[in-house]
């Protein structure tokens, strides 16, 4: 794993009184490179008191606003597949479970093993809610990042399931059920980051190369890719890395792997028969975006052909102007950006309503995204570049330039977006609920 130094580690009792998962905990803090022994057992009556302690019942802010931070405290647990009614008997013993909002909720709900394996984002939620994306189902192990972005809440403590095998189950028994062929693990933590210890993405890619027509999304901003290269996953684990520019991940990306780092770690697993995508994502438009936008495209085209790229400019859902303009160090901002954000600042100021999911006009998105499609074209004219939990209006400007429209187009984690696959084979459901081939 990467070296990493955690502030205190915790483990559930459920969890410990599980053979596999008690191995699983042994070889992790072997790699964590610290004792047994500083390991405390929590149960599920001392878990609200640890949580208040440690102020696991606050992670909505960014870490943009926290400075300086270290690295987050783990808390080793595991799922146990709560029915509803057993959820709500827990909740009702745990009144924090009903108290805590946000992603701080997500979180605690996890510690107490009554998380979510798999995460299920409908079409028409999104449409209403102005975000242009496919249905799909997700896998997650963990809740909480060792990366420190900015602009991320995620990186004050790790809540991390160690039934691994239980989880493998659990997705064999989603996949039963629903038709969708491309999974994403994990969009809540960085995939792999604490591999091979953990030992879940391994499990995953020799478990998805035994699917004849499944394929899973590996995520990811770290270059720890050395476990996977001599794994045969039979092209049915598809490697995605959320690309910034050089910038961007040195001085907002804390603790992450720079644009090169990710870049090289792309190319060793494309060359180990990987397909390989990219969202370029977030997008920041820093002083001299455009050349840092030139720069960037071209490194990753000397390093790796990509099955598909994907766009999306920075967001700061459920944040204020104010929080935002914290989390960012503006004085890397581009001017004509330090304006807008000024601008909305004063907006929210007034009382007045922002649209906090795509916050910059769509003028000015349309600029920027402008840009790097040109300058795709310019580089790979042949290479598939898509919008990210977009707009309608923004893929009615770009469609004609993307070659796709907000009803029919491939991205880099969509439900049906197998590799090589054309953007005409997918498209939109009648009522919008769902994809469909």
């Amino acid at each position: 794993m990467k070296p990493v130094k955690p502030r205190q580690f915790y483990v559930t009792d459920w969890a410990l009184a599980d053979e596999r998962c008690k191995r699983r905990l042994e070889a992790m803090m072997k790699g964590f490179g610290v004792g047994l022994d500083k390991v405390q057992v929590l149960t599920e009556e001392t878990l609200e008191a640890a949580i208040r302690a440690n102020h696991w019942d606050q992670q909505n802010t960014r870490l943009g606003c926290l400075k300086p931070y270290g690295d987050p405290d783990v808390v080793f647990t595991a799922f146990r597949w709560p029915t509803p009614e057993q959820t709500k008997e827990i909740a009702g013993r745990h009144p924090i479970l009903q108290e805590v909002k946000g992603y701080s909720s997500v979180f605690i709900r996890m510690l107490y093993g009554c998380g979510q394996y798999s995460h299920h984002d409908t079409r028409k939620v999104k449409l209403d809610q102005g975000i242009t994306c496919w249905t799909q189902h997700d896998f997650h192990s963990a809740y909480g990042c060792f990366h420190k972005c900015g602009y991320c809440s995620y990186g004050r403590a790790i809540a991390l399931a160690l039934n691994v095998e239980e989880i493998l189950e659990h997705v064999d028994g989603l996949m039963a059920k629903v038709q969708q062929k491309v999974y994403v693990q994990d969009n809540e933590t960085d995939a792999l980051i604490l591999e091979p210890e953990y030992g879940l993405c391994r499990a995953l890619v020799e478990h998805f190369a035994r699917l004849k027509d499944r394929y899973i999304i590996l995520f990811s901003k770290s270059d720890n890719v050395d476990f996977l290269l001599n794994l045969d996953h039979k092209g049915h684990t598809i490697m995605l890395w959320s690309l910034t520019s050089p910038l961007v991940s040195r001085r907002i990306d804390r603790g992450t792997a720079t644009t090169e780092e990710r870049l090289a770690a792309a190319r060793e697993c494309q060359q180990a028969g990987y397909p390989v995508r990219l969202k370029l994502k977030p997008i920041i438009p820093v002083a001299n975006w455009r050349q840092e936008a030139t720069d960037t495209l071209e490194k990753l085209f000397a390093a790796v052909q990509p099955d598909n790229l994907s766009m999306q400019m920075l967001v700061w859902s459920g944040n204020t102007v104010a929080e935002a303009k914290e989390m960012l160090d503006m004085s890397l901002l581009d001017p004509e950006a330090i304006k807008l954000i000024n601008l909305l600042d004063k907006r929210e100021a007034d009382g007045l309503a922002i649209d906090r999911s795509n916050p910059f006009p769509d003028a000015f998105r349309a600029e920027v995204y402008s840009h790097y499609i040109d300058q795709i074209r310019r580089i790979s004219p042949d290479c598939r570049v898509s919008l990210c939990r977009e707009t309608k209006a923004m893929w009615d400007l770009l469609g004609p330039k993307l070659g796709m429209t907000a009803n029919r187009f491939v991205c880099s984690c969509g439900p049906f977006c197998v590799p090589g696959i054309e953007a005409k084979r997918v498209g939109a459901a009648s009522d919008e609920k769902d994809s469909v081939v």
